[in-house]
């Protein structure tokens, strides 16, 4: 299903409080009172979007946690963060969450999902992506991509303890597309306990979203990608050294980082062939389970152009946004507590789709 969301156009802030996220609003509404996005406007455009939902933050966690490390099969181990709502019980609902690249899972657009989820009664598993966050140390290769299967060792470990338990997938930017790929996948074989998948912002072809980072515009975006990509990697040699040596100070863009050491690192013959291979958008026509994606128009960095292509079948409904950015959707009005509209409406689907209470 195809729905669009409402916006309007462009305005870069100079200033933005704190306090334009948060309201006193109550937090139930009438279930069928699912507002389209409109930006606040403070922060209209792509860019605004973007870099103001980053900077705004937002995300304090209010949950008790439960660090554990879970075994990939392959000699790594990765780290998950798990909260139980007080009084929860097997059978109930339970969410695996995915953060971006660059992130983890202590990104506040997970925390703050997190703690919604948490409110409504859904058990959460917060996914630390291999190699990221508290799990660095604990896995010699690097995630990317191609690694859905990552994803459906979580979702097995979590369907092993929460038996019977309705389990979704959330996925944010790059773990929305590892979302959707579990998800085609799971077509042919089913993940134990999946019940739907929700992809916001995903890159849903991968060399599209590489071009368009290359363009003047996203230079900022690109750079400090390629920055925050070189620095994981030397930590990463220098903590197991047998890896050998590396040298990625001439790279300048994602795609040479993706051409250089992501694809010969991971078995793929070039970045070209890594992003065909690992791209979730041509997979998207066998997804059988339920599922929401959200995106916006004006993403500075994946372009709606990819989405054309992509045919979504009836059980999921794509909801494109005029505006929103990446991962931003900081709303004109409240709804639902704040103005933080994609958490939102990502939680509203599921009450929606479980008859809970949110």
């Amino acid at each position: 299903m195809f729905h669009h969301c409402r916006n309007v156009s462009y305005f870069m802030p100079h200033f933005m409080p704190h306090s334009l996220i948060r309201s006193t609003e109550p937090t139930t509404q009438a279930r069928d009172a699912a507002p389209s996005f409109a930006p606040h406007p403070w922060v209209k455009g792509g860019h605004a979007q973007t870099i103001g939902g980053w900077l705004l933050g937002g995300g304090r966690l209010g949950l008790e946690v439960e660090t554990l490390s879970i075994d990939l099969g392959d000699g790594d181990h990765l780290c998950v963060l798990e909260s139980i709502p007080r009084g929860w019980r097997v059978g109930e609902p339970a969410a695996v969450l995915i953060h971006g690249l660059a992130g983890s899972a202590g990104a506040p657009y997970l925390i703050r999902f997190a703690n919604r989820l948490h409110a409504m009664g859904v058990r959460v598993v917060r996914m630390n992506l291999r190699g990221a966050g508290e799990g660095f140390g604990l896995a010699r290769r690097i995630y990317h991509a191609g690694r859905s299967a990552d994803v459906r060792t979580v979702v097995d470990w979590l369907a092993d303890r929460a038996r019977g338990s309705p389990i979704a997938v959330a996925g944010f930017s790059l773990g929305a597309s590892l979302a959707l790929k579990l998800a085609a996948e799971a077509a042919e074989r089913p993940a134990a306990g999946l019940d739907c998948i929700l992809a916001a912002n995903p890159p849903i072809d991968l060399l599209a979203c590489a071009r368009r980072m290359q363009e003047p515009e996203n230079f900022v975006y690109d750079r400090n990608f390629v920055r925050w990509l070189r620095g994981e990697v030397v930590k990463l040699h220098r903590r197991f050294p047998d890896l050998g040596a590396v040298d990625l100070q001439g790279v300048r863009s994602v795609y040479t980082f993706d051409d250089l050491y992501t694809a010969p690192r991971n078995g793929f013959a070039s970045a070209d062939d890594y992003y065909q291979r690992s791209s979730a958008g041509p997979l998207a026509p066998r997804i059988a389970l339920a599922g929401l994606v959200v995106h916006a128009a004006d993403d500075p960095f994946i372009p709606v152009e990819a989405f054309r292509s992509v045919a979504f079948p009836a059980n999921v409904d794509f909801e494109l946004c005029a505006h929103g950015g990446h991962l931003g959707y900081i709303s004109r009005t409240p709804w639902r507590g704040d103005r933080r509209w994609l958490e939102a409406r990502l939680a509203d689907w599921l009450c929606r789709r479980w008859g809970l209470g949110g």
